[in-house]
Protein backbone atom coordinates (compact mmCIF):
# COMPACT_ATOMS: atom_id res chain seq x y z
CA UNK A 1 0.00 0.00 0.00
CA UNK A 2 1.26 3.48 -0.87
CA UNK A 3 2.13 5.84 1.95
CA UNK A 4 0.67 8.78 0.01
CA UNK A 5 -2.28 7.37 -1.91
CA UNK A 6 -4.04 8.93 -4.86
CA UNK A 7 -7.44 10.14 -3.61
CA UNK A 8 -9.55 7.49 -5.32
CA UNK A 9 -12.83 5.96 -4.25
CA UNK A 10 -11.28 3.06 -2.32
CA UNK A 11 -8.95 5.30 -0.30
CA UNK A 12 -11.81 7.68 0.34
CA UNK A 13 -13.86 4.90 1.93
CA UNK A 14 -10.94 4.37 4.29
CA UNK A 15 -11.12 8.08 5.17
CA UNK A 16 -14.74 7.54 6.20
CA UNK A 17 -13.85 4.50 8.30
CA UNK A 18 -11.11 6.50 10.04
CA UNK A 19 -13.44 9.41 10.88
CA UNK A 20 -13.94 9.80 14.63
CA UNK A 21 -17.73 9.77 14.19
CA UNK A 22 -17.77 6.68 11.95
CA UNK A 23 -18.94 4.37 14.79
CA UNK A 24 -22.06 6.56 15.10
CA UNK A 25 -23.13 5.98 11.49
CA UNK A 26 -25.79 3.31 11.20
CA UNK A 27 -24.03 0.29 9.61
CA UNK A 28 -26.75 -0.13 6.97
CA UNK A 29 -26.26 3.54 5.94
CA UNK A 30 -22.47 3.55 5.44
CA UNK A 31 -22.47 2.76 1.71
CA UNK A 32 -25.36 5.13 1.02
CA UNK A 33 -23.73 8.00 2.92
CA UNK A 34 -20.41 7.38 1.17
CA UNK A 35 -21.96 7.22 -2.31
CA UNK A 36 -23.92 10.40 -1.67
CA UNK A 37 -20.76 12.31 -0.72
CA UNK A 38 -18.88 10.92 -3.74
CA UNK A 39 -21.77 11.94 -6.02
CA UNK A 40 -21.71 15.50 -4.63
CA UNK A 41 -18.06 15.83 -5.64
CA UNK A 42 -18.63 14.31 -9.08
CA UNK A 43 -21.56 16.60 -9.82
CA UNK A 44 -19.62 19.67 -8.72
CA UNK A 45 -16.71 18.60 -10.95
CA UNK A 46 -18.97 18.09 -13.96
CA UNK A 47 -20.49 21.54 -13.50
CA UNK A 48 -17.06 23.12 -13.01
CA UNK A 49 -15.58 21.36 -16.06
CA UNK A 50 -18.50 22.40 -18.27
CA UNK A 51 -17.89 26.02 -17.30
CA UNK A 52 -14.15 25.71 -18.03
CA UNK A 53 -14.19 23.22 -20.92
CA UNK A 54 -12.28 25.36 -23.39
CA UNK A 55 -9.09 25.88 -21.39
CA UNK A 56 -6.48 23.60 -19.82
CA UNK A 57 -7.09 23.40 -16.10
CA UNK A 58 -4.20 25.13 -14.39
CA UNK A 59 -5.58 25.53 -10.91
CA UNK A 60 -2.94 27.84 -9.48
CA UNK A 61 -3.50 30.41 -12.25
CA UNK A 62 -7.28 29.92 -12.05
CA UNK A 63 -7.35 30.46 -8.29
CA UNK A 64 -5.23 33.60 -8.53
CA UNK A 65 -7.63 34.93 -11.19
CA UNK A 66 -10.47 34.27 -8.72
CA UNK A 67 -8.76 36.39 -6.06
CA UNK A 68 -7.21 33.63 -3.93
CA UNK A 69 -3.91 34.22 -2.20
CA UNK A 70 -1.60 31.23 -2.52
CA UNK A 71 1.33 30.79 -0.15
CA UNK A 72 3.87 28.08 -0.79
CA UNK A 73 5.62 26.92 2.35
CA UNK A 74 8.82 24.93 1.76
CA UNK A 75 8.05 22.33 4.44
CA UNK A 76 6.83 18.77 4.90
CA UNK A 77 3.90 19.47 7.23
CA UNK A 78 3.19 16.51 9.50
CA UNK A 79 0.95 16.82 12.53
CA UNK A 80 0.50 13.71 14.66
CA UNK A 81 0.71 10.92 12.12
CA UNK A 82 -1.06 12.84 9.35
CA UNK A 83 0.69 14.62 6.50
CA UNK A 84 -0.89 17.80 5.16
CA UNK A 85 -0.33 18.87 1.56
CA UNK A 86 -2.42 22.00 1.49
CA UNK A 87 -4.85 24.01 3.64
CA UNK A 88 -7.75 26.24 2.68
CA UNK A 89 -8.77 29.16 4.89
CA UNK A 90 -12.30 30.02 3.78
CA UNK A 91 -12.69 33.48 5.31
CA UNK A 92 -9.36 34.70 3.97
CA UNK A 93 -9.52 33.14 0.47
CA UNK A 94 -6.08 31.78 1.30
CA UNK A 95 -4.51 28.47 0.32
CA UNK A 96 -1.25 27.28 1.82
CA UNK A 97 0.67 24.64 -0.15
CA UNK A 98 3.24 22.59 1.76
CA UNK A 99 5.75 22.04 -1.02
CA UNK A 100 7.86 19.24 0.46
CA UNK A 101 4.72 17.27 1.40
CA UNK A 102 3.41 17.67 -2.16
CA UNK A 103 6.78 16.65 -3.59
CA UNK A 104 6.71 13.44 -1.51
CA UNK A 105 3.19 12.67 -2.76
CA UNK A 106 4.23 13.31 -6.37
CA UNK A 107 7.31 11.12 -6.04
CA UNK A 108 5.26 8.28 -4.53
CA UNK A 109 2.57 8.50 -7.24
CA UNK A 110 4.81 9.21 -10.25
CA UNK A 111 3.62 12.74 -11.05
CA UNK A 112 5.46 15.94 -11.79
CA UNK A 113 5.13 18.58 -9.06
CA UNK A 114 2.90 20.78 -11.22
CA UNK A 115 0.47 17.93 -11.88
CA UNK A 116 0.32 16.94 -8.21
CA UNK A 117 -0.19 20.54 -7.18
CA UNK A 118 -3.00 20.83 -9.74
CA UNK A 119 -4.78 17.82 -8.22
CA UNK A 120 -4.35 19.06 -4.66
CA UNK A 121 -5.57 22.55 -5.55
CA UNK A 122 -8.66 21.01 -7.18
CA UNK A 123 -9.35 19.31 -3.85
CA UNK A 124 -9.02 22.61 -1.97
CA UNK A 125 -11.15 24.49 -4.50
CA UNK A 126 -13.96 22.04 -3.80
CA UNK A 127 -13.83 23.08 -0.13
CA UNK A 128 -14.25 26.67 -1.29
CA UNK A 129 -17.32 25.62 -3.29
CA UNK A 130 -18.71 23.93 -0.17
CA UNK A 131 -18.30 27.03 1.97
CA UNK A 132 -19.55 29.53 -0.57
CA UNK A 133 -21.86 27.80 -3.06
CA UNK A 134 -23.05 24.24 -2.53
CA UNK A 135 -23.06 23.78 1.24
CA UNK A 136 -20.98 21.55 3.49
CA UNK A 137 -21.06 17.91 2.44
CA UNK A 138 -20.14 16.97 6.01
CA UNK A 139 -23.60 18.16 7.10
CA UNK A 140 -25.59 16.02 4.63
CA UNK A 141 -25.69 13.16 7.14
CA UNK A 142 -25.91 13.91 10.83
CA UNK A 143 -25.03 11.63 13.73
CA UNK A 144 -25.68 12.09 17.45
CA UNK A 145 -23.01 14.04 19.32
CA UNK A 146 -23.48 11.76 22.31
CA UNK A 147 -24.84 8.24 22.06
CA UNK A 148 -25.19 6.05 25.14
CA UNK A 149 -27.37 3.04 24.46
CA UNK A 150 -30.69 4.39 23.19
CA UNK A 151 -29.98 7.89 24.55
CA UNK A 152 -28.89 10.44 21.91
CA UNK A 153 -27.98 14.08 22.45
CA UNK A 154 -27.29 16.74 19.81
CA UNK A 155 -26.23 16.24 16.21
CA UNK A 156 -23.02 16.70 14.31
CA UNK A 157 -21.88 16.17 10.75
CA UNK A 158 -19.35 13.67 9.45
CA UNK A 159 -16.13 15.55 8.56
CA UNK A 160 -14.85 12.80 6.24
CA UNK A 161 -17.81 13.34 3.89
CA UNK A 162 -16.36 16.70 2.84
CA UNK A 163 -13.00 15.04 2.18
CA UNK A 164 -14.68 12.26 0.16
CA UNK A 165 -16.53 14.78 -1.99
CA UNK A 166 -13.35 16.84 -2.45
CA UNK A 167 -11.50 13.69 -3.51
CA UNK A 168 -14.20 12.88 -6.08
CA UNK A 169 -14.09 16.46 -7.38
CA UNK A 170 -10.29 16.46 -7.60
CA UNK A 171 -10.08 13.04 -9.20
CA UNK A 172 -12.71 13.89 -11.84
CA UNK A 173 -11.12 17.26 -12.66
CA UNK A 174 -7.65 15.73 -12.75
CA UNK A 175 -8.70 12.77 -14.92
CA UNK A 176 -10.46 15.01 -17.45
CA UNK A 177 -7.62 17.53 -17.51
CA UNK A 178 -4.99 14.80 -17.79
CA UNK A 179 -6.87 13.23 -20.72
CA UNK A 180 -7.30 16.63 -22.42
CA UNK A 181 -3.60 17.46 -22.02
CA UNK A 182 -2.57 14.09 -23.46
CA UNK A 183 -4.94 14.56 -26.44
CA UNK A 184 -3.42 17.95 -27.27
CA UNK A 185 0.14 16.61 -26.85
CA UNK A 186 -0.37 13.95 -29.54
Amino acid sequence: MMKYPFPNKENSMQDLKNDYVFPKIEPNKVDEVFEDAWAVGLQAAKTFLQEHADAPLRMQAFLKEQGFRIQVKDIDYVLGNRRYFCEYFSQQKLIKIYRKSVELWCQENGYAYGDGCNLILCHEYFHHLEWHEIGLTSRRYLVPMVKIGRFRLGKTGVPALSEIAANAFAQECFARTWARQNETAE
